[in-house]
């Protein structure tokens, strides 16, 4: 019997959520009470826990997104984490990939983008037309609205008109986004 493998994410996409895609906004308070709950700022471990994230993911919501609901909240974390993946080495490749390609394709190399980030996620997409993607995702972290959040800036990003990114289904680990847009 193999044994379960820890589940990770990369300090790529912790940098690209807290000190890239958050940056002036973290606060000396939140930034003591994120390393409390395991994940120092100011020197990054190569991986995290999905469990560590999450919690730190949860600590800095309400402090930022007040007034928020907790769906609301992680789409925004969502949006801000795309728009500061750009700002790190491997997203400054990535972004420039995305408006080349476009949209269609991106989605389809969702496979590939995602694992970049932790070493668990399974991305499959089928093709429903030539605008309409759906995407299954094997485990969202109990984040939907936070992947929600990313393929939406991220179209906007590969300049998707219309974009509109919805759930198709949501069985616990994994979830199914319908994305479509207009050509």
């Amino acid at each position: 019997m193999s044994a379960k493998v820890e589940r990770l994410w990369f300090s790529t996409v912790i940098e690209a959520i807290f000190i890239k895609g958050l940056a002036g906004k973290i606060t000396p308070k939140l930034k003591a009470d994120i390393k409390k709950a395991g994940i120092d700022l100011d020197k990054l471990a190569p991986a995290y826990p999905v469990e560590q994230v999450y919690a730190a993911c949860k600590l800095a919501m309400p402090a930022l997104y007040a007034g928020l609901s907790e769906p609301e909240a992680f789409h925004q974390l969502g949006v801000s984490s795309m728009r500061g993946y750009t700002e790190t080495l491997l997203g400054k490749a990535l972004i420039q990939i995305l408006k080349l390609i476009g949209v269609r394709r991106s989605l389809l190399r969702m496979h590939t983008s995602m694992r970049s980030g932790n070493n668990y996620l399974e991305t499959s997409s089928v093709v429903l037309s030539g605008n309409c993607i759906e995407l299954k995702f094997s485990d969202i972290s109990q984040m939907p609205s936070f992947y929600q959040g990313i393929l939406e800036e991220g179209g906007r990003m590969a300049h998707a008109k219309n974009l509109r990114v919805s759930t198709v289904e949501s069985t616990a680990p994994g979830h199914t986004f319908r994305v479509e847009w207009d050509e």
